[in-house]
Formats: C-alpha cells, structure tokens, sequence
C-alpha cells in the first residue's frame, strides 16, 4: 500500500519510467507502469491511479501516445534521436575535454533516450581510446570566463604547454597572463577565448583547455570597439576570417578554383559570404581571411586552388613551400642541378652574362 508521501511523487516516478522504458517500438501498459513501480521504488498502486497519472501528465503537456490495449509510450523527448546522436558525437570526438568529463557529458545527454536508444551508444564506455588533453578544468574555465565576460572585467591565467617528457607545464615560468576576454568560440573541436593582451591592441585567441589558475580581477576590461580597427566589429566575420584561430592581419584574398567542386569546400570553411565569381573562362573566389590562416589552408588545397591575391601572401606561401621543400632536400635538389645547368651552358657575350 503506497503512503501518503508516495501518493504525492508517485507521478514522478511514472514519469521517469515512461521516459526510461518506453518509445514507439516499446510500450508499457498500465499493468507493466505498476509492476516498475513495484520494482523500482517498492510501491504497488492500483491500475485506475496510473490511469489517472497518465491524464494529469497528458494535460500538463507531455506528450504521450497510447495505443489501446498495448500501452502507452514517451512520444515527445527535449531532443529527438538524430541531435541526440550529434551532440553525443560532439563531445566523443572533442579532443579538449578529459575522458572523465566526456564520459559523464555523454552519459548526461543520452539520459534524454530510453535505456533502448542509450545501447546505440557503446562508444560511451571508450572515450579513453580518443587521443585527447587530459585536463579536468574545461567546463570550468568555460563558466568563469562567461563570468567574466558578463561582468566585463579582466582575467588572469597561466598558459600551459607540454614539454620534451609530456608534461603540461605553464610557460614562461609561469607568468601570469592579463587579458580583456570578449567571446569564446568552438572551433575544430577545441575552445578559444577571442581576447586582448592587456599590455597591446590587438586581438589574440587563447586555447581555454590550456589555462591554468584562472581569476576574474577587479579591473574593467578594455572596451572591444576602442582597439584600432575594430570600431565595427562583427563576431561572425571574425570567426570566418580566423577559420585556424591564428592571430595576425586578415587581407582580402583572390583565390582562383580548378573546378566548381571546389566551392563546397570554401563555402565550409569560409561561410556563405564569399563571392564566387567567374572571368575570362575561369573560376575565382574573394573573401577576407587572417593570412596565416589563408597560407595554412593553402597548404592543404594546394593541388585544387591558386591565391591569385595579394602578392605578398603569394610570395609568403612560396617562402613556406621552399621551407618545406628544404626538410625534405627536394628544394636542395633542384638548386643543384639549376647551378650545374648554368655552368654547362653559360654564354658568354659581350662580356654580359646570358641565361
């Protein structure tokens, strides 16, 4: 017989199982609810009180489906299965967040799915095989900065690296680092802080999984707009310009295409803002973009892409493919045989000369 209490949180617990035990391919009649009930909590009501739970949680909102005599079921979930399983793939394949606090996310998430959807998710229970930073300090580094931000005051943090033995150790002895925090943002799986050194005008992005004692001081932040440059700042043009996150100048870039496949991937990079134009038979993309990061990129759709311009960051691409080539001697190579070719067939005419 189910006491006064459990009359009173008795639909709760229907409703924790239904959201445990039931989906559209798994019903419970109410029957089954009271013999749960029985199970799990050690009460037995009758089947007209479950009837009446079902009513109220049905009036209040939630959305439950019965089918006659097979049951009833949890129709209507905070996610559905697919952004469920986004979410989940998210943080599996976050390499900033430790095996703890991923594991833990993971279980947090797939809480949203009866325990038939949870066993498509048995990568839960192997996030230690992911190659990650193994820092516990994330999620609150994450909600001190937010603080910070909200407050608009400046922070203080060391910022760790790994040295020879892998170990993650702060650098520069461990100076403190003072910075105006102004957004954070995701980028490739990792977390930043889109920020400015205190002691500069310029803006720099800071892995937030590499910060260690980090403080909210008493100091206002400096005013994003006052930098030079920024006094119409869009955050959005700002992450699409820093796709690397690597600080330094942005430039407006021409980069000419192979081929229309090509556009998929400068869209997915850049975002929709790039102009996509066509030109003397040819295809040409033009963007603003941080150049460090343009160079990085070029690096990896070299085969597919040509920077037509500026010429400066053509000449510094040329530069770090020489570097390049130079480790692995190809660069070397080639100088070799161009000097022994002009002394085989260097003319000499009119005392000039000729190559």
């Amino acid at each position: 017989m189910a006491s006064e209490s459990d009359k009173k949180i008795i639909l709760l617990y229907v409703y924790d199982i239904l959201k445990d035990y039931t989906d559209s391919k798994h019903l419970l009649t109410y029957s089954d609810i009271v013999l749960k009930l029985n199970m799990l909590y050690g009460i037995c009501p009758n089947v007209k009180s479950i009837a009446r739970n079902i009513e109220t949680l049905m009036e209040y909102g939630i959305d439950i489906q019965r089918k006659n005599k097979k049951g009833c079921y949890l129709a209507k979930r905070d996610f559905n299965n697919s952004e469920v399983m986004y979410l989940v793939d998210a943080v599996y394949s976050s390499k900033s967040i430790s095996p703890e606090n991923a594991k833990e996310l993971i279980k947090k998430l797939t809480k949203n799915c009866s325990i038939f959807e949870r066993k498509k998710y048995k990568h839960i229970y192997k996030v230690e095989e992911i190659s990650r930073k193994r820092s516990n300090q994330l999620f609150q580094n994450i909600e001190l900065l937010n603080e910070a931000i909200e407050q608009r005051k400046k922070v203080s943090f060391q910022y760790n690296e790994y040295d020879t033995s892998k170990n993650f150790l702060p650098r520069f002895e461990g100076k403190q680092f003072i910075m105006n925090p102004y957004f954070l943002v995701n980028n490739n799986g990792k977390y930043y802080l889109v920020c400015n050194y205190n002691k500069y005008d310029n803006l720099a992005n800071y892995k937030i999984e590499c910060m260690s004692s980090l403080k909210i001081m008493e100091d206002d932040v400096k005013p994003l707009k006052s930098l030079p440059g920024q006094e119409n700042f869009k955050q959005d043009e700002y992450i699409n310009e820093h796709i690397y996150m690597m600080t330094g100048e942005s430039v407006k870039a021409t980069i000419k295409l192979d081929s229309t496949k090509v556009i998929n991937d400068i869209i997915d990079w850049f975002g929709d803002k790039v102009e996509i134009i066509e030109r003397d038979n040819s295809l040409y993309a033009e963007l603003k973009v941080n150049e460090q990061a343009l160079i990085y990129w070029a690096l990896q759709y070299g085969d597919a892409i040509e920077i037509v311009s500026p010429e400066r960051t053509r000449k510094n691409l040329r530069q770090k493919l020489k570097e390049i080539m130079e480790k692995y001697g190809i660069w070397t190579i080639r100088s070799f045989f161009v000097k022994r070719v002009k002394n085989i067939f260097q003319i000499r005419f009119f005392g000039y000369d000729v190559w």
